[in-house]
């Protein structure tokens, strides 16, 4: 049996649980649920104002959070990416001239952008007409070495570009292609 302070005039908590009472106000100061009863686990008072003011502000700072984070574009990557449009301006399994004209986007398996303003050819899927010659994997026999392709990134449906952070094509040896027959320049 649990009594409050050093009066012995009755119970403050009900024997198996129930709501705490003041045996000489007969008030209730707290709610004791049946299980916490036999662990004395008392909540005190009511949960007041100051928890209604304190939740509706933390939803406050969650949703300004929030709109933070969507004014701040999360869909579009870093600064230095440029913009080269919508994916679906380039055909899948084609390769298509970049839209700003400095290089060809090359769907035939995944994404890749080659920088380079030679003429792709059909007939045979490199660059370059006569000359130096670079297969379809940007690998060229001649002096000229391989081909460079950008950094890309796709993000909302959108093609992102990085032309200043490049590889060079790299892999098994380039295929050896004669002169092309039948050609489309870089520009549209």
């Amino acid at each position: 049996m649990a009594r409050r302070g050093n009066d012995s005039s009755g119970p403050a908590v009900p024997i198996g649980g129930g709501v705490p009472v003041d045996p000489h106000t007969g008030e209730r100061f707290g709610y004791l649920p049946r299980k916490a009863a036999r662990r004395k686990i008392i909540i005190r008072r009511t949960l007041g104002v100051p928890w209604i003011v304190g939740a509706l502000a933390a939803a406050a700072l969650i949703a300004v959070a929030g709109v933070a984070f969507l004014l701040s574009d999360p869909g579009r990557p870093a600064s230095r990416f440029e913009d080269a449009g919508a994916l679906s301006a380039y055909p899948a399994g084609e390769v298509t001239a970049l839209s700003s004209g400095v290089g060809w986007v090359d769907r035939r398996a995944g994404v890749r952008v080659w920088l380079t303003t030679e003429p792709f050819c059909d007939s045979d899927g490199g660059w370059g007409l006569t000359g130096p010659r670079w297969d379809s994997s940007g690998r060229s026999t001649a002096a000229q070495g391989n081909l460079a392709y950008a950094e890309t990134q796709l993000a909302g449906g959108r093609l992102f570009v990085d032309a200043a952070r490049t590889q060079l094509a790299v892999g098994r040896p380039p295929v050896a292609l004669g002169p092309c027959r039948g050609s489309r320049p870089v520009s549209r």
